[in-house]
């Protein structure tokens, strides 16, 4: 009798587990944790907040207060990028309202209810550009950057580039770019004058597009840019001539950097480059 009874406990007990493992588990309750999301947002590191706020509405998609907190910081970032533009840090402004523009596709979900869109994001970052345009020019005059100096004109649409500030501040920087890169001839810095010389030619139809006048021609540009690049090549190969293989090589490197479709002059420092690692070796 007690043997039966041990096993009918042993039974009821092993029953009940079985029971007990066979009960659906317990979803548990999980809060989205927006932290760092949150704390990017508060020191300004948009782009990392964008990617945080991204990745929890990825995770809750049903989430309608996930989304709103999403669409709340978005409306926050638009609203810092506008203090910047009014303080006139139109580099940040530029940079901010870009940020928002790349990744507007992640506002799918609730970009109706945006006080903007793309087109607004579009049109404050060509105010930037304006904006910036002399001066990241000068910025890049000031650092030798020749082959840039025109970067912040080209980005600009004709009608903007026919505007006074803009046709003179373009036409303020032709001419010292074609300045600098004389005085560059004279002291003998090919590379730099072949770089200035380059980007005039190559922009020149910008000039045409503001509809302003320059005190040189397209073609004058181009024949500077020949006496560069026939100056480097010769000294190249003078020094070639002399067995000085890792001079000549960076001085054809150099005119490499304003030519870069220069052909030859590539093959010739293959050949050096070659001769060189021949030398080394032996």
């Amino acid at each position: 009798m007690k043997h039966l009874l041990a096993r009918l406990l042993l039974a009821s007990a092993a029953g009940g587990l079985v029971f007990q493992s066979c009960a659906p588990a317990r979803k548990p309750s999980l809060t989205p944790d927006m932290s760092e999301a949150h704390h990017s947002l508060s020191v300004g590191d948009f782009e990392r907040a964008l990617d945080s706020y991204a990745t929890v509405a990825g995770r809750y998609p049903e989430n309608r207060s996930v989304r709103k907190e999403f669409a709340r910081a978005v409306e926050e970032i638009k609203v810092r990028a506008d203090g910047l533009f009014q303080e006139k840090d139109f580099a940040a402004a530029e940079k901010t309202y870009s940020l928002l523009l790349s990744n507007f596709p992640r506002f799918s979900s609730f970009a109706k209810s945006l006080s903007f869109g793309r087109g607004e994001l579009s049109r404050l970052i060509g105010e930037c550009q304006k904006n910036l345009s002399e001066r990241r020019a000068r910025q890049a005059l000031a650092e030798g950057d020749y082959l840039r100096v025109l970067e912040g004109f080209k980005s600009l649409p004709p009608e903007t580039l026919r505007q006074p500030s803009q046709s003179a501040g373009l036409r303020r920087i032709m001419e010292e770019t074609r300045d600098l890169a004389g005085k560059a001839v004279a002291r003998k810095d090919f590379v730099a004058a072949g770089k200035g010389y380059a980007v005039l030619w190559r922009e020149y139809p910008l000039a045409q597009q503001a509809g302003i006048p320059l005190s040189f021609s397209r073609n004058e540009m181009e024949d500077g840019l020949k006496k560069c690049r026939v100056q480097l090549t010769r000294d190249g190969l003078d020094l070639y001539r002399q067995g000085k293989l890792k001079e000549a090589i960076a001085i054809w490197q150099g005119l490499l950097e304003f030519d870069p479709d220069n052909i030859e002059i590539r093959k010739a420092v293959d050949t050096a480059t070659e001769q060189l690692k021949t030398i080394k070796k032996e």
